[in-house]
């Protein structure tokens, strides 16, 4: 996919969002990492949603950076949340950042680049399964501070 092409795809979720009553976003081009970049808000939350130009049906939807990781002990609780949420939610990964001290949230999905056809409400659905997955993570997190009090 050209850049061309995965600015087209986010231009088309921009079309969702909008179909839906929420701001369109901001498209960026990430030079780095070859991909199109829409940032957006839902509901009071930053999200992102990015087009790969390598593969062009292919689209990454991430609530990033969603709970700050502060220490080693926290990480490694972190570490065992994630498997816990990632075990018992439907569609969304979680994961440390790469630097690991944030954890973000993601839904990956496939979408045909050259018809893309995907209905708001089911974007909307991918978003509620990250804060679905997001508010599981965060509630496990305060059973684990809980038991350490």
């Amino acid at each position: 996919m050209s850049r061309e092409s995965a600015e087209r795809m986010t231009r088309y979720f921009q079309s969702l969002l909008e179909s839906e009553g929420f701001n369109r976003g901001q498209i960026q081009w990430d030079d780095q990492s070859q991909t199109s970049d829409l940032i957006f808000k839902v509901e009071g939350r930053n999200y992102l949603l990015i087009s790969d130009a390598d593969d062009e049906d292919f689209a990454r939807l991430v609530f990033p950076n969603f709970w700050p990781l502060d220490s080693d002990e926290e990480f490694a609780a972190a570490l065992q949340a994630i498997s816990l949420v990632n075990g018992r939610c439907k569609g969304v990964k979680i994961y440390a950042s790469n630097k690991n001290d944030n954890v973000v949230a993601a839904v990956e999905f496939l979408i045909s680049a050259s018809n893309p056809q995907l209905s708001a409400a089911l974007f909307i659905r991918y978003i509620r399964m990250l804060n679905s997955g997001a508010e599981e993570f965060a509630r496990i997190m305060r059973e684990f501070a809980n038991q350490q009090s």
